[in-house]
């Protein structure tokens, strides 16, 4: 009698997670999309060394801020970019990208991540164009196949670990793979370099799926 109880109550856990990302996960990966494309940028401002780079980083700020306005118009301007001088050739790619995902046509996005992965300028633009493609192509992709390209963006020394961690949970719970969303989220939680933000919705997930045996204190 106790593991029917059991099962009934590991089911009510499954459709709570199943609930909670139904309802916020469209959300979640718009959200994250624009935070790490955001940070990129940030992360590459240093790079204001030249006038050719001065000139390249005053158009791409023309470019996306008119992008609201004028999306064909701003793509237009962002093709030019991508040929020009690093690192804003890459980040050019990586926002016609989520040009493309804005406009709904998601599978175009994901091919156009996997290409500005393939010629950025750095590895941790490789790294953020992997975690993008992943975001794009989630409903449609196999999920060993995401799984695969999240594992390596989710390792110690990388730039993208916490994002790729909540993604490789999402995976998991895609594939009906509790015990390995919970480990994904724990992991997260734990981690004194997670942002606030997204260890407060580890918490809540592993609240959800419940079975951890407490947070570590840091």
């Amino acid at each position: 009698m106790a593991d029917i109880f059991q099962e009934v109550d590991e089911a009510l856990r499954q459709d709570r997670a199943k609930e909670w990302w139904n309802r916020h996960g469209n959300k979640l990966i718009a959200a994250a999309v624009a935070v790490v494309l955001a940070i990129a940028g940030w992360n590459f401002w240093s790079w204001y060394q030249t006038s050719e780079r001065g000139k390249a980083g005053a158009a791409f700020t023309a470019a996306v801020e008119g992008a609201a306005k004028d999306r064909p118009a701003s793509i237009a301007a962002l093709e030019k970019l991508a040929a020009g001088v690093e690192p804003y050739a890459s980040l050019a790619r990586l926002k016609i990208a989520q040009l493309k995902a804005e406009g709904g046509d998601r599978t175009a996005a994901a091919t156009q991540f996997a290409a500005a992965g393939q010629s950025a300028g750095s590895s941790d633009l490789k790294d953020l164009s992997v975690l993008l493609g992943v975001m794009q192509s989630f409903d449609t992709a196999n999920p060993d196949e995401l799984q695969a390209k999240l594992q390596p963006l989710a390792a110690q020394d990388r730039p993208w670990r916490s994002s790729a961690l909540e993604m490789m949970a999402a995976v998991a719970l895609k594939r009906n793979d509790q015990a390995a969303a919970r480990a994904a989220w724990v992991e997260l939680r734990d981690d004194v370099t997670t942002p606030p933000a997204m260890r407060e919705r580890a918490r809540e997930m592993i609240a959800v799926l419940g079975g951890d045996s407490g947070e570590k204190k840091n």
